[in-house]
């Protein structure tokens, strides 16, 4: 009975939970079947907006979630992708991020852009597209890639079908290039090759590509999922300052609404003081005229400041460096072959006018001639954030010829330049930094002032190198001593001329005697002088000293860069790895600057200069050679004559001399530096000898025949003349002719006859020598000249020539700038002589003269004499050949008609080739019957227009 009744107890108790089970079951079916509704409900709602889920899609509530959170994430007019329902399709194998990668087995599309395929989630190694994710847990990459994959499949639509990607405004900022539009460029390809230039992988096979994926980015960020996900100046909107313009712009313009707006940027905003900044300057790395290896110059970028609050002094300035990062590698020929095949990146850096002054004016002895750019106060703006992502991002092969610091200049500026205007490289095969400020200076823009005028304006205050600084302090302190004479005692004036000598001595422990007297000359001289005259004569004394002073920091600075040169080698011999070979270092520059915080704690690697020093300090090397322990010694007695000089200018100032305002001395010099250098400037041609072509019509007067009438074209990849006077060419001293070539044609009837050809392939010349205290040989008092050439006269028995000449150039008169000159020659000349038949090398000396006189007007209105003389011995003669020639030739500038400059270039020339026969009878004394051979005259009028 007991356990029956307990049975029936238990039979009461069971079916009220049975019955609760029956309708908790009801319940469930009917709460899932309402799910089921819902999530259709949703799946239709997203067909209307023309985004069709397919198969496990359409039933997957998470996924469903994340496509409407991705369409959220786009303007409302954006949300319906056109070109018809876009379909998306869940597969089940794994790929990475969830995205096909373009490939038959993870197609990303199919049937054109019908069909989107999507599957099934799996992490990414890929460092570039997971560098802004850390802090989010895998469920949330999970949610946000799923969110950019809808955004990707629905730009890309849009893209097809505006075209955003092809725009220019889109395309220069990673510089893409299509097929065949730069040569040997085959397939679609950017300048810029650096990964993490890309929101990840996938944006660098096409422009297109890279355009989706960083709206998959700006508009699905990782802070999106996770509000700390990110520090603000990590944020993509904070880093893609460009690229998020140039992407809110075409939704614009398309009528699809607008992007949010960035919002602040706190370490770029205090980067940029944008309410501060004046001006942007091109800087021009100037040739010195003495090392051809740094003829074509080196372009820089410097934003200028108005003066703020808090003073910054000059060497804190900012300037952009545009440069092939090379560490320490050798300068040999691996080392020239990288730098023409691309072994090299360039890269932008941001660096100080302290590091940019410490290379260039004092080690390398370069000075640095200003051009300001005349940009909007919007392009100004945006060449700021252009120098900040590209020091960041901004990473491009080298190649010396055409991807060098003035292709990277126009990079850069034409990323920034506003309403569809753009600078074109000046040349397909050779991008020279002369020619790109031509380039730059031919672009009329409206400036900030609203006025019209070139974008480039030349600024008539260079940066001085302490060797040209050496040069003007020179002639002035000569100046200065001439000044006093009469003025001093004559016992006096003797010492002190007796001094000056010293100082000129190109042994520093003789200099540093000649200062150790000074403390003792300067006050006995000026004691000299008659009483009304005392103030003038302290002022020329103050001069004197403190120009031989300059002159004595270019001889420091100048055993400076001997001294790194000789570490360097000892370093190199030893062939170890070094910190700072070019590769390491650009993968340490690129950790740097991948995440703000760690950049701003650390200071960037921006001054070359300091990186060698530090590497060589903690490397082995092998001991110096004899020759290099004697430079070396040599530049610690320049130094000590240099701490000297500046002990006994010091004690002078603040004693004999002490009533000269040293302030009031270099505000006029400095005014007499700009007054000299805008003089120069106002009669100075503005543009390069780069891409020159000059027609000639003229009469030659052969020896047989009467007068024929000859046409010519001279046309030259560069030629700069001796004392040409260029605001954009190299130095005054220097002479550059690079692919220089004549071809001279007879007109007729029918085709023209070919009467002469010549190619200079390179030549070069200078008038620049060392100043006296600088001189360690004979060598550095002369100048000096190298060509290469080849040239063809129908007129000669052997018509082709190919011919190479050096020689050492006295300098017998010089002008200031050399506007005028006069130079002998003395060197030897190596040919080779052929024919269709034979085939005759030749060799002997040769003796030249050149002569420049600049007439009144332009700076480049002159009379030129160029004559040469070379006798000759070919092999096989019996017997020498003399060969003569004289050119004279006047240059006047017309001016400027419309864009175009005219150079009208009046000659004439002579030509002689033959031998020498002396008469057998001796009544004959006509010169003219001495000589044997044939020559060529020549009158011709050029023009020549750029």
């Amino acid at each position: 009975m007991i356990r029956w009744a307990a049975w029936l107890l238990g039979l009461a108790c069971a079916l009220p939970v049975e019955a609760a089970q029956g309708r908790e079951g009801e319940h469930s079916t009917e709460t899932s079947h309402e799910a089921e509704q819902a999530l259709s409900e949703r799946v239709r709602l997203l067909a209307l907006s023309g985004v069709v889920l397919q198969g496990v899609a359409a039933r997957d509530a998470a996924l469903v979630a994340e496509v409407e959170a991705g369409l959220q994430a786009l303007p409302p007019a954006m949300r319906r992708p056109p070109g018809g329902p876009l379909e998306l399709v869940l597969h089940a194998e794994p790929a990475t991020l969830g995205m096909g990668d373009g490939t038959p087995e993870r197609p990303d599309w199919t049937e054109g852009r019908t069909r989107f395929h999507l599957y099934r989630y799996a992490p990414s190694d890929e460092r570039r597209a997971t560098l802004r994710l850390s802090k989010l847990t895998d469920e949330e990459a999970e949610r946000l890639w799923r969110r950019r994959a809808v955004v990707h499949a629905v730009v890309q639509r849009w893209d097809d079908a505006h075209r955003w990607s092809d725009t220019p405004d889109w395309r220069r900022l990673s510089g893409w290039l299509k097929p065949l539009e730069r040569p040997l460029v085959w397939k679609e390809e950017a300048r810029i090759t650096y990964a993490g230039a890309f929101s990840r992988a996938r944006g660098q096979k096409s422009a297109s590509l890279d355009l989706v994926t960083f709206a998959e980015e700006l508009l699905v960020p990782a802070e999106s999922l996770r509000a700390d996900a990110l520090p603000v100046d990590d944020q993509v909107r904070c880093q893609e300052f460009s690229k998020a313009r140039a992407l809110s712009e075409r939704v614009k313009a398309s009528g699809l609404g607008e992007l949010p707006p960035r919002g602040g940027c706190p370490a770029f905003d205090a980067w940029a003081e944008l309410e501060s900044l004046s001006h942007f300057e091109v800087l021009l790395v100037a040739s010195t005229g003495r090392q051809p290896e740094s003829l074509f110059g080196h372009l820089l970028l410097r934003p200028v400041w108005h003066e703020g609050e808090v003073p910054r002094g000059p060497a804190f300035e900012r300037v952009v460096q545009l440069v092939a990062l090379t560490g320490m590698e050798s300068r040999g020929l691996g080392y020239l072959v990288k730098g023409m095949t691309g072994g090299y990146d360039t890269v932008f850096l941001t660096g100080t006018m302290g590091d940019l002054s410490h290379e260039a004016l004092e080690l390398e002895q370069r000075s640095i001639r200003r051009f300001r750019l005349r940009l909007t106060r919007g392009e100004e703006a945006r060449m700021l954030e252009r120098v900040w992502e590209l020091e960041r991002r901004g990473y491009m092969g080298y190649y010396f010829f055409t991807d060098n610091c003035a292709s990277a200049l126009l990079f850069l500026l034409n990323g920034a330049l506003e309403d569809g205007r753009r600078v074109r490289p000046p040349a397909a095969l050779w991008v020279l930094p002369t020619a790109t400020l031509d380039t730059l200076a031919k672009l009329d823009v409206l400036g900030p002032d609203g006025r019209a005028g070139p974008l480039l304006e030349h600024v008539p205050d260079a940066f001085e190198s302490t060797g040209d600084r050496a040069v003007r302090a020179h002639a002035a302190r000569e100046a200065a001593l001439a000044s006093l004479t009469g003025q001093l005692g004559p016992a006096e004036h003797a010492r002190l001329r007796e001094l000056h000598a010293k100082l000129q001595s190109p042994e520093p422990e003789v200099r540093r005697t000649a200062y150790d007297a000074l403390p003792e000359v300067v006050p006995a001289a000026l004691e000299s002088a008659k009483a009304e005259a005392r103030a003038t004569v302290r002022e020329r004394l103050h001069a004197y000293v403190a120009h031989a002073v300059r002159v004595e920091r270019a001889a420091v600075d100048r055993a400076e860069g001997v001294r790194l040169e000789i570490e360097r080698a000892r370093l190199l011999a030893v062939r170890v790895p070094v910190p700072g070979a070019a590769e390491a270092g650009v993968r340490e520059r690129q950790r740097i600057f991948e995440r703000e915080d760690a950049l701003q704690r650390k200071l960037a690697v921006l001054d070359r200069t300091t990186l060698l020093k530090d590497a060589m300090a903690a490397a082995p090397r092998r001991p110096p050679t004899p020759e290099e322990l004697r430079l070396l010694v040599r530049a610690d007695r320049t130094e000590a004559a240099f701490h000297r000089a500046t002990e006994v200018q010091g004690a002078l100032n603040d004693g004999v001399l002490a009533e000269v305002d040293p302030v009031a001395f270099l505000r006029d010099d400095h005014r007499d530096k700009v007054a000299a250098e805008t003089s120069w400037a106002q009669g100075a041609l503005r543009d390069s000898g780069a891409g020159r072509t000059v027609v000639s019509m003229g009469v030659d007067f052969p020896d047989v025949g009467g007068a024929r009438p000859v046409v010519s074209v001279r046309t030259a990849g560069m030629a700069e003349a001796l004392g040409d006077a260029r605001l954009h060419g190299f130095q005054p001293s220097s002479e550059l002719r690079v692919l220089d070539g004549e071809l001279s044609l007879e007109p007729r009837r029918g085709v023209p006859k070919v009467v002469s050809s010549e190619l200079t392939l390179v030549g070069y010349r200078t008038l620049l020598r060392e100043l006296a205290p600088f001189r360690e040989s004979a060598w550095d008092s002369l100048g000096w000249g190298a060509e290469a050439r080849v040239d063809s006269r129908s007129a000669r028995a052997l018509p082709h020539r190919a011919s190479v000449q050096a020689e050492a150039l006295m300098v017998l008169d010089e002008g200031t700038r050399f506007s005028h000159f006069t130079a002998v020659g003395l060197g030897g000349l190596a040919t080779l002589h052929w024919s269709r038949d034979s085939l005759t090398p030749a060799a002997g000396p040769r003796v030249s003269v050149a002569h420049r006189t600049g007439l009144p007007g332009s700076g480049a209105n002159a009379v030129r004499l160029e004559a040469a003389y070379a006798p000759t011995w070919r092999v096989g003669d019996d017997h020498v050949t003399h060969e003569a020639g004289a050119m004279l030739q006047l240059e006047w500038w017309l001016g400027r008609a419309g864009p175009f400059g005219v150079l009208l270039t009046p000659r004439a020339q002579v030509r002689w080739e033959g031998s020498l026969a002396p008469p057998l009878h001796r009544e004959s004394r006509s010169p003219s019957t001495w000589l044997d051979g044939s020559a060529e005259r020549r009158l011709a009028l050029g023009l020549e227009m750029r």
